[in-house]
């Protein structure tokens, strides 16, 4: 039966909230541990960058009910891609295309609206494999790596995410750098912004060559249907990470 506040009693209240290792164990219903990192390298100053895969658009842009194509620079790119989204009614999915190297091969999906995770099933890529529809860049796997890194994530209809721990950091070999690092959401006020793509900050934190970290705190939730991640500003080149743990539950 599904937990609610109308069919559970406070014990049953303060487990579900206190036990994160039972979450961990898959012992409680529709609750599932839930992470994401980001890294982005720049090769200057960034007003407003995007904390996902370097290479990819220093804005965010939200997909409206699109069909991949992807495709490598390599033509021994033959392997699986497996990709996590979010279809049309921002139900959770997955979806596995067999790259055809250079050649373009789509997705059997037509109405992606979030692209929360993309790996390779095959090991490290050759080329670069990129993921796109009208000329928008919505995904990337660098050559020698084997997933999208992106902070950016899209909960699912039904589902409520909760963060528990976030960090970030900044490297910079021929400088120091500074950098902001904000955790944003697609939320304020009770008013959601999730279809334009307008992020509104929960927090930051300046860096210089350093890291920050704030673990246990919260829980802090984000509700069905709205983005959270990590954007930063920089007054030169720089490696920009971050990224975020907490877990999956039903609303």
């Amino acid at each position: 039966m599904a937990y609610s506040f109308k069919t559970s009693g406070w014990p049953e209240r303060l487990w579900r909230n206190n036990n994160r290792p039972d979450i961990a164990r898959g012992n409680v219903p529709g609750s599932y541990p839930y992470s994401a990192f980001g890294e982005f390298v720049t090769a200057g100053a960034v007003t407003d960058g995007v904390v996902w895969e370097t290479g990819m658009p220093t804005t965010f842009t939200v997909p409206n009910s699109i069909q991949l194509t992807l495709v490598s620079t390599s033509a021994s790119d033959t392997g699986d891609i497996g990709i996590r989204y979010l279809d049309g009614d921002l139900i959770e999915r997955t979806e596995t295309v067999t790259m055809t190297g250079t050649t373009p091969v789509t997705t059997v999906a037509t109405d992606i609206r979030a692209i929360n995770n993309a790996y390779s099933k095959s090991g490290p890529l050759v080329g670069n494999v990129t993921m796109t529809s009208g000329g928008t860049t919505y995904a990337r796997i660098p050559a020698g790596d084997v997933q999208f890194n992106t902070t950016i994530q899209r909960v699912p209809a039904g589902k409520r995410l909760m963060i528990t721990s976030i960090y970030a950091g900044s490297a910079s070999s021929t400088a120091d750098a500074k950098v902001v690092v904000k955790l944003e959401t697609s939320f304020i006020n009770g008013d959601s912004f999730a279809e334009q793509g307008w992020f509104h900050p929960l927090g930051g934190v300046a860096l210089q060559n350093n890291t920050s970290t704030f673990p246990d705190f919260g829980p802090f939730p984000i509700p069905a249907g709205e983005w959270v991640g990590f954007t930063f500003k920089c007054d030169k080149g720089v490696d920009v990470s971050a990224g975020f743990f907490g877990w999956m539950e039903d609303e």
